[in-house]
């Protein structure tokens, strides 16, 4: 059976969270009409181990390993390039984001190529984030809008849609490993006219994140600079060509961001 959807999920030290996660999925998408791909990152609380124990009779969710902790962006790139699906969504493994918005995410790419989540647009809800992560956060935010000229209030939240096609070349060309992989496909999606909706979500923050807010920040901050310059639309329009893969037709919506 050919997957309408498939759900991508990196993993990184994420053995706390894992059974409370897989028990959602699986409530949620119990049937093989969905394709979930879980990606370990080269934990080192053998959180892969513990994934596929608890995933053994479950024939749609499938256990990637990546050889050694290498970022959330190379673990995302190598679980899309394992899909066939329609569509491509990809969540964190604590579930910050609410479940509920899978089918608005779906019915909007209808209209657009790329759908994100976002924590700063009128109607989003945030829980439980401390002072620090918010003020950071806009700051973050407001240095990416900066450096890359995306018109996108926020670039971070771990929780997109893309048609299935469009997520299979934008991270077939993307670079970055880490966390500026966000705004690194969001500016390859705009170089190729890709349509985005920028979404309010419910999120809460989880006890048990492995992001660091401080020193991820400065991490990402650092790898935006070179981001604009990789992603002019010429550069970006010739790779693709050369890439192999199809080169998706824009929706009609198609809006520049």
């Amino acid at each position: 059976m050919h997957a309408k959807l498939a759900i991508v999920i990196p993993l990184y030290n994420e053995s706390r969270t894992l059974p409370s996660m897989l028990r959602a999925l699986s409530a949620r998408f119990p049937t093989a009409g969905v394709e979930i791909f879980v990606v370990d990152d080269g934990s080192s609380d053998d959180s892969a181990g513990l994934a596929e124990h608890l995933t053994r009779n479950v024939d749609h969710i499938k256990v990637l390993r990546l050889p050694k902790n290498l970022g959330k962006g190379a673990a995302l790139r190598a679980g899309i390039a394992r899909t066939t699906a329609d569509v491509v969504l990809f969540m964190d493994a604590d579930l910050s984001t609410s479940l509920e918005h899978v089918d608005d995410f779906l019915e909007r790419l209808s209209k657009f190529d790329i759908v994100i989540g976002s924590r700063s647009v009128p109607g989003s809800i945030v829980k439980r984030s401390s002072p620090l992560r918010q003020i950071m956060g806009r700051t973050f935010n407001q240095l990416m809008r900066l450096t890359t000229g995306l018109d996108i209030h926020d670039s971070q939240c771990g929780f997109k849609a893309f048609r299935g096609d469009v997520a299979r070349l934008l991270f077939s060309l993307s670079e970055n490993d880490r966390f500026a992989f966000d705004p690194e496909i969001l500016r390859l999606g705009v170089a190729l006219g890709y349509s985005i909706d920028e979404v309010p979500v419910t999120w809460e923050a989880s006890d048990h994140s492995a992001v660091r807010p401080v020193r991820d920040s400065i991490r990402t901050a650092i790898d935006l600079l070179p981001i604009r310059f990789r992603t002019r639309p010429t550069r970006v329009k010739g790779l693709a060509s050369r890439s192999g893969l199809s080169i998706p037709t824009p929706t009609a919506s198609s809006s520049t961001h």
